[in-house]
């Protein structure tokens, strides 16, 4: 029997439906309910291949799918989480933005932009899914700086502590002078106040300016008090821990605080040290200068006329630089110091100014030139070379106690957001595996408050 030719395409769409359930093909479903949001099984397909991905890139055999995951499922619902308390903040990223940021990472990558989609498509993903996977880090990094990062302070009490810890670098050498104030076994309270008052006047007469090895010959109790004090080069697990905590505090030529022990008190002494990090230094200058800007009242012209006329009070009439400069420069920050731009490292002032001050010799005033401020004259005061590398130890001990700091506060931010969520798992874990994307839904949906 032959059917008429419009009822060929509804009987087609019918036989379609009317097979065994097992042949209708569910496109899309819910994993997991995340606050007012959902993560869908594509997602977690996804998320899925993506670790899987990044597991063997490290060399590392990929777990089973039913071990991996939850673990998957976890980290997409704790970023799921996270974007919406971003969103919540008022935290954006818009394309711009994004865009900039694809291109750092196509440069870092010696890549163009496009160069950098067509990689990402080679490796088998797809360039607008990791595209919204950067986004969505970026969101959270932002997250992270405005709600955990931007609560952690470091003092210096938290830096010394740390480096106290730390100790020394193991390469590193001190040489110490050493003066020791002996406390007689069994001796009274009285006895031991006594003998620390002669530590702390010994110190005193140290830092008064007396020699601290002659000091150590007449004064100390010490083994090498006829040497006058002097324990020669040491390195740091060879001293004392109290000492050489103490050392790797002191600068050359510092004499410690009175150190008590059982033995005694005690005063150390840097004379020198070796090994370990290399010294740092920079070059300061100390300079000055008098800013005329152009202005609605002044053109271009006119502050060049001006600066030349100050040149010329200064250079060939005696004029005072303090004076004309509280008087006349436009700089709001030095102008009632005198012109003073107090000590700075190269690379704060503008490449020109810098470079006009490198060149002139000290407390001589430099001819007018311009820089994107406006017109200037300058003057050296003075010149040094400062060692920063206690500076920079320092530094760098602060940032490791902020990156510690942060990670820590960050684990306990994220379990607590975690906490406060509510999550509803919609599948059983076997219902969540890829290979079973096609299968009907369990009914075995959980829920965590």
């Amino acid at each position: 029997m032959a059917f008429p030719k419009t009822l060929l395409a509804p009987l087609a769409a019918l036989c379609l439906l009317a097979g065994p359930a097992a042949q209708a093909e569910v496109i899309d479903r819910i994993v997991a309910v995340v606050n007012d949001s959902v993560v869908l099984q594509s997602e977690l397909n996804q998320a899925l291949l993506d670790a899987q991905a990044q597991i063997r890139a490290r060399g590392v055999a990929v777990p089973a799918d039913d071990v991996l995951r939850p673990q998957v499922l976890e980290r997409v619902i704790v970023t799921r989480l996270q974007t919406q308390r971003a969103q919540m903040a008022g935290i954006r990223i818009d394309d711009r933005e994004l865009n900039e940021v694809l291109n750092n990472i196509a440069r870092q990558n010696n890549m163009t932009l496009s160069q950098l989609a067509e990689s990402v498509k080679a490796d088998g993903l797809d360039f607008l899914v990791v595209r919204e996977q950067i986004r969505d880090e970026v969101l959270i990094n932002r997250l992270r700086q405005k709600e955990v990062e931007a609560r952690i302070q470091v003092t210096d009490q938290d830096v010394d502590l740390y480096l106290a810890n730390q100790g020394a670098d193991d390469n590193t050498e001190f040489h110490l002078l050493h003066i020791l104030v002996s406390i007689p076994d069994g001796a009274s309270s009285e006895e031991r106040d006594r003998r620390r008052a002669k530590a702390q006047g010994l110190l005193k007469r140290v830092r008064s300016g007396e020699d601290f090895g002659q000091i150590a010959i007449t004064s100390s109790d010490g083994q090498q008090a006829l040497s006058g004090g002097d324990l020669d080069w040491r390195k740091a697990a060879d001293l004392p821990s109290l000492f050489a905590t103490a050392a790797a505090k002191l600068k050359v030529g510092d004499t410690s605080d009175v150190l008590e022990t059982g033995s005694g008190f005690h005063l150390i002494k840097l004379a020198g040290t070796r090994g370990g990090e290399e010294r740092q230094t920079v070059n300061e200058t100390h300079a000055a200068h008098i800013l005329i800007m152009p202005n609605a009242l002044r053109t271009e012209d006119q502050a060049r006329a001006q600066i030349n006329d100050l040149y010329d009070r200064l250079a060939n009439k005696g004029g005072d630089f303090a004076k004309l400069a509280k008087e006349f420069s436009d700089d709001p920050g030095s102008k009632n110091n005198g012109g003073d731009l107090s000590w700075q490292p190269p690379g704060v002032f503008a490449p020109e100014f810098q470079v006009r001050i490198d060149q002139l010799p000290l407390n001589e005033v430099s001819q007018p030139f311009h820089t994107q401020f406006g017109w200037h004259i300058a003057k050296v005061l003075e010149r040094r070379t400062r060692d920063t590398t206690e500076e920079s130890r320092r530094g760098r001990a602060r940032q490791a106690i902020q990156q510690r700091r942060s990670g820590e506060e960050y684990e306990t931010w994220l379990r607590r957001l975690r906490d406060e969520a509510y999550v509803e798992y919609r599948l059983a874990k076997a219902d969540a595996a890829p290979a079973a994307a096609d299968a009907p839904a369990a009914d075995a949906a959980t829920a965590t408050p």
